[in-house]
């Protein structure tokens, strides 16, 4: 049976669609936005420009807006995709960010790619849309999908290597971040803050940390949380001062990071 689920996120422009179909076949139609499909299983054909193609697990296909295609599965034996559905806007500033500003909108070269490290990002991006994640995990998630797939699957030629902030930039980063730990920006945030585009923040601030923004900052709220719970502190407290969702994600962020259970550690110190 036929389920298809389109989930809206936080970012503007960008929808999720997850879908499991069978005995469904699509005529031939088009699309507006940009769809970045991933085959969870099962096998997909479609016909493309009088081409016939075929996709199954692990690949991803790549349909800009208004190209004409269809699509069924194999003799009825079902597939299950999840999509991403982007405002062509997304991939329009993605092409100037990641060229700092040399090249425009970038031509789709392929409609399927197969590729691991595409895979892991588009499904770190569904994980951050389906779990809610902050604004800026979605963010992350996404402008690191994006780059993966147009340097494999477009005419775009991304900038090389990028070098990390000066000294006096990233002491001001580093205090303007403190400051925000209750309440932490966005990726847009960061980068209007920088001066940079959002894709030359994420580099520069890797580059600089070795981890993107959203992992630097938890283990930052983590770190300021370290000797609040070993003085006692209520974790309830702990949790709704260093930004974190409620008691039981701090809790379990805490664990995962370093090993024991903060009302553990806390016990023990005692």
């Amino acid at each position: 049976m036929e389920q298809i689920n389109h989930i809206r996120s936080g970012l503007p422009g960008v929808r999720l669609i997850d879908a499991e179909y069978h005995r469904f076949s699509f005529p031939r139609h088009f699309h507006l936005e940009y769809h970045l499909g991933l085959m969870l299983n099962g096998q997909q054909r479609y016909v493309y420009r009088g081409e016939r193609c075929l996709v199954g697990s692990g690949d991803t296909l790549l349909m800009a807006p208004e190209h004409v295609h269809d699509g069924a599965s194999l003799a009825g034996e079902g597939y299950r995709i999840r999509v991403l559905a982007l405002d062509p806007l997304w991939l329009d500033q993605a092409s100037r960010s990641l060229t700092d500003g040399a090249q425009g909108a970038p031509r789709l070269t392929t409609t399927s790619l197969r590729n691991p490290l595409l895979q892991r990002q588009l499904i770190n991006v569904h994980a951050a849309l389906l779990g809610h994640d902050s604004r800026l995990v979605q963010e992350t998630a996404l402008w690191q999908a994006l780059a993966c797939l147009l340097s494999q699957g477009s005419t775009l030629r991304v900038a090389g290597e990028t070098p990390g902030f000066d000294r006096v930039t990233w002491a001001r980063l580093r205090e303007w971040l403190e400051s925000r730990l209750e309440q932490p920006p966005s990726l847009e945030e960061l980068a209007a803050f920088c001066g940079l585009s959002p894709w030359q923040t994420l580099r520069r601030f890797s580059r600089q940390c070795g981890l993107p923004p959203h992992q630097w900052l938890i283990h930052l709220r983590l770190e300021r949380a370290l000797p609040l719970v070993l003085q006692g502190k209520p974790l309830s407290e702990i949790a709704l001062q260093l930004g974190f969702c409620d008691q039981a994600h701090f809790s379990r962020v805490f664990r995962r990071t370093y090993g024991v259970p903060p009302s553990r550690l806390r016990g023990e110190a005692g």
